[in-house]
């Protein structure tokens, strides 16, 4: 009997095809020079996912991801063009052209690998299961009789659609907003996030009692561009160490996670290089 086949496979299959066609391109080895000779850098960040990127009572772009965005500006002397994304709609401006750095919480994964660059990873979270406190779920089979809504093609939604199937209690949202209004109005009982989901929940509902449940894997975030720009990954993979080094990237890692210290960045991921091959 045929395995099933996820949206998210679908997904990255289609993408995968995009970005062999787009890569085969001259106009990869000049991407760093386009950039510098428009003055600008476009950067696709999230909108609506407090601390990693969104929108203040101003109209600002605010956030983890958008301040070390605003760092690569100020190091290449370009100007910053945020532009905000749903999930499902990240490799795709990416591929299509409609941003040059795509820096909207993106995992680090093996099937993305295979679609676009990532940079050493910059970031890292959690992948979690979260949901009332009157819920007791203390491993996924406590979960399966649950609605349990997911960004659709995220991290959470492979997570748990590997470990329950893709069964029809899985509901799947266009972006974290979204995933996070589903539980809060009582469409989901629970829903795939990560560690910093909680600040949007009690922004959405305070005083909830929802609470972390299952952790599903770590996750590490790098700075995504389309295969085959070796020169801008070359340019952002001195940049991330740069930041490191110099003290710049623990400040943000501090102003926006509460964190002391930057967390252990691993120096290889299995099936994720870091560098054009």
């Amino acid at each position: 009997m045929p395995g099933k086949f996820s949206f998210r496979t679908l997904a990255l299959t289609l993408v995968a095809g995009v970005s062999m066609a787009l890569g085969a391109s001259a106009a990869h080895a000049q991407a760093l020079e386009k950039i510098k000779s428009a003055g600008v850098i476009r950067v696709g960040v999230m909108g609506e996912q407090a601390p990693w990127g969104s929108i203040d009572a101003s109209g600002q772009n605010i956030g983890y991801d958008v301040d070390v965005a605003k760092l690569i500006g100020e190091e290449m002397g370009v100007k910053v063009e945020f532009v905000p994304n749903a999930v499902s709609a990240r490799i795709p401006n990416l591929l299509t052209g409609k941003v040059d750095l795509q820096m909207a919480v993106m995992g680090m994964y093996p099937d993305r690998a295979k679609a676009v660059q990532f940079s050493k990873p910059y970031a890292g979270l959690k992948i979690i299961l979260l949901s009332s406190a009157k819920n007791k779920i203390t491993a996924i089979e406590d979960a399966k009789s649950l609605r349990i809504g997911v960004p659709r093609g995220a991290a959470q939604d492979k997570a748990i659609t590997t470990l329950l199937g893709d069964v029809p209690n899985i509901r799947r949202f266009d972006d974290d907003s979204s995933n996070i209004q589903a539980l809060v109005s009582g469409q989901v009982d629970a829903i795939g996030g990560n560690t910093t989901y909680k600040i949007n929940l009690d922004r959405a509902s305070p005083g909830n009692d929802y609470e972390q449940k299952l952790v599903f894997n770590e996750q590490w975030m790098g700075v995504t561009t389309k295969l085959g720009d070796k020169e801008i990954n070359d340019w952002l993979n001195k940049f991330i160490d740069k930041i490191k080094a110099d003290g710049r990237l623990e400040a943000i890692n501090k102003k926006w996670l509460a964190a002391d210290a930057l967390p252990n960045f691993p120096e290889k991921l299995e099936g994720i290089p870091f560098t054009v091959q």
